[in-house]
């Protein structure tokens, strides 16, 4: 009888007892969920690391922003018969703008003086900036690493005329659609460089003072590239292989270009 109380079926019911099966222990949800945060988390600061150091295709994104208010300006411009204008804030005291916040200003009527903002203004994305015609890298806030290119192409172009004349930079007062002054002599004037369109689509000399005795027109370039504040002090420019660009020709018709070297 005892052997046959510790056996059943053939099976030996005192070893079973002695072996204690554990059943296999898996992840739980809580620890999937963690283990999944953890891996989230480290990829963002991976990609926001990468996208500090270098953006990837924000020069040309930029490019892309700056062409399009370029050819809005233009439209404005023909549509009303008047004078329209995009505007790049040259105010270094403001760094949040300075060479990366732009808009469009167009005139109410052909040559009435009076107008306005057809555009509320955008910002470039962080770290690339309007490259400048340079003028006094000692006193404008800006300036070039010594690997820069000196080529004038990789710079941007917005002389009144075809001549030696005045560089289109003035003084605007540019609120969100209100009234816009050029060149006022009170209240909260900025610098702005200014690329203008006259009503046939042409572009034209702006209506800044600097520009006043000027005549014609002609080719203009933009040109973006990467650039930060050395220092937090002076915006320097940097990787000028980086840099891209769009040329307007006289007849206002403009050109998206990539490689710079080509113009």
């Amino acid at each position: 009888m005892p052997s046959e109380r510790r056996s059943y079926w053939g099976v030996n019911l005192a070893s079973v007892s002695r072996r204690r099966v554990r059943p296999r222990r898996g992840f739980t949800l809580f620890e999937l969920v963690v283990a999944l945060s953890i891996v989230v988390i480290l990829a963002t600061l991976g990609m926001i690391g990468y996208q500090s150091a270098t953006p990837p295709g924000a020069v040309s994104a930029a490019r892309n922003e700056l062409h399009g208010l370029l050819r809005f300006s233009r439209q404005q411009a023909i549509l009303r018969g008047s004078n329209a204008m995009l505007i790049i804030s040259y105010n270094e005291s403001d760094p949040e703008k300075f060479l990366r916040y732009a808009g469009v200003i167009v005139e109410d009527g052909y040559n009435s003086a009076n107008w306005q903002a057809a555009h509320s203004g955008v910002y470039l994305p962080e770290g690339v900036y309007f490259v400048p015609q340079i003028v006094d890298g000692a006193t404008d806030g800006f300036a070039f690493e010594a690997t820069w290119s000196a080529d004038d192409e990789l710079k941007s172009q917005y002389d009144c005329t075809n001549g030696a004349s005045s560089l289109a930079i003035g003084g605007v007062e540019y609120p969100v659609r209100q009234d816009v002054s050029l060149d006022a002599a009170l209240g909260n004037e900025q610098d702005w460089i200014g690329f203008q369109f006259g009503p046939d689509g042409r572009v034209d000399k702006v209506d800044f003072s600097a520009c006043s005795g000027a005549t014609g027109n002609q080719d203009k370039r933009l040109v973006l590239g990467l650039a930060g504040y050395e220092g937090g002090t002076r915006l320097t420019f940097v990787d000028s292989d980086k840099a891209m660009g769009v040329v307007v020709r006289v007849n206002g018709v403009s050109y998206a270009v990539d490689d710079l070297s080509s113009l």
